[in-house]
């Protein structure tokens, strides 16, 4: 079988804007989540539960407005989306240190905000896969995808970090400062993309119309009924639950279980990030060799079976290192499968239903996270956090069966 032909995207200016776009608008949102939690504590002094509701207002505004931005993108030119998405953003986390200087800043103010910045996250987030697909050629979209990915688990392992120097620099409101300048940057970057916009697809005509319901489900449709696409989805969904499912377990189990300082579980948390860094850079090549769903399909069996690492740590150096490199290979293989996910989904996904596949990505891993997250909980009240983690692996591990051997 031939090799695929990858193209490298690094020296094509307009993606490299594009980049640059979606680089600021990660940092932001990596800044923005620490310093929301961190504004209703410190200056607002609200309770611990309406800090949850704030950490879940994100995900149940995804669920409810996806499918509904999915579809209005679909139909709309991509780049004013992104822009419009950044400018909004920059506009609603800039009201908050005015408010607060004001002395108007209210808890319910916070709320709107990071409902309002959900919106936009979803409408940039469809807008920029299907005008990605059309900006750089097909053989491109491999490499494009790949160092998107790359800077993703940069902004993962760095913007915490970030978001805290800032915090303590300028306070939790003053970095939001930050934030807007970025949004304001990311959307000045498309806004300087040069090559014309294609024309979005145009709306089925009044005779050819579905029903509303059909309209907005269309991606979800598609992908029911692809012979490929179908598993990677279940695949996917499975994978990120259990991530999901873990993640608030790992301090436990690090800190109270193993005994961890705290500087050793941020380091667990923040170095091994540096594998997904590494793992989405070698996606082009492990394509070239193997093909984007051979890529995926064994990028997807490895990355478990790493994770069982961790749930069988013992407390001590030894420990430290296992946990260490269970995490870091787990997300080694996690952003090469993800890369090499995204690339094959935008080659098998019709122009006409980008932004409304990329849209259920994103609903689907919101709506089964918090399911997870809850069996998660459980089943460490019945048992323990090790016994917990463990579970979490086993799904990690079984969900890379479920892709398919070949298209």
């Amino acid at each position: 079988m031939p090799s695929p032909r990858i193209d490298g995207v690094g020296g094509h200016r307009d993606f490299r804007r594009l980049w640059a776009g979606s680089v600021v608008g990660q940092f932001g949102s990596a800044i923005g989540m620490v310093a929301l939690p961190v504004i209703a504590v410190v200056v607002l002094d609200v309770s611990a539960w309406q800090v949850s509701l704030l950490a879940g207002i994100t995900a149940l505004t995804t669920v409810l407005v996806a499918f509904h931005v999915g579809h209005l993108v679909e139909y709309t030119r991509k780049r004013p989306v992104m822009i419009g998405g950044d400018l909004i953003r920059a506009v609603t986390l800039a009201s908050l240190p005015v408010a607060h200087v004001l002395g108007a800043l209210t808890y319910a103010h916070l709320c709107a905000v990071a409902a309002v910045n959900a919106v936009c996250a979803i409408a940039f987030t469809g807008a920029s896969q299907a005008h990605l697909k059309s900006l750089v050629s097909p053989a491109g979209l491999i490499d494009a995808n790949s160092r998107l990915e790359s800077t993703r688990w940069l902004s993962i392992s760095l913007g915490p970090a970030l978001a805290g120097a800032l915090i303590a620099a300028l306070s939790a409101v003053g970095a939001l400062v930050t934030t807007t300048v970025g949004h304001l940057f990311g959307a000045l970057a498309v806004r300087t993309i040069r090559e014309p916009e294609p024309p979005p697809p145009e709306r089925p005509l009044s005779g050819e119309r579905t029903s509303r319901r059909a309209e907005l489900f269309a991606g979800l449709g598609f992908v029911r009924g692809h012979p490929t696409l179908r598993p990677i989805l279940f695949g996917w969904i499975l994978f990120a639950g259990a991530s999901s499912m873990a993640a608030p377990l790992t301090a436990v189990f690090y800190m109270r279980d193993l005994g961890f300082s705290t500087f050793e579980y941020g380091l667990l948390m923040g170095v091994p990030s540096i594998g997904g860094l590494v793992g989405a850079r070698l996606v082009p090549s492990l394509v070239r060799r193997l093909g984007a769903l051979r890529t995926l399909r064994w990028a997807s069996l490895l990355r478990g079976p790493w994770y069982f690492l961790i749930p069988f740590a013992v407390p001590g150096p030894v420990g430290l290192l296992m946990c260490g490199a269970g995490f870091g290979l787990l997300l080694l293989f996690s952003a090469a499968a993800n890369s090499a996910m995204a690339g094959y989904r935008q080659l098998e996904t019709p122009d006409a239903l980008m932004s409304r596949v990329a849209t259920l990505w994103a609903f689907a891993t919101t709506v089964s996270q918090p399911l997870f997250i809850l069996l998660g909980g459980v089943v460490a009240a019945l048992l323990d956090a090790r016994a917990a983690l463990s579970a979490a692996a086993v799904v990690m591990a079984l969900a890379g069966f479920l892709l398919p051997r070949k298209g």
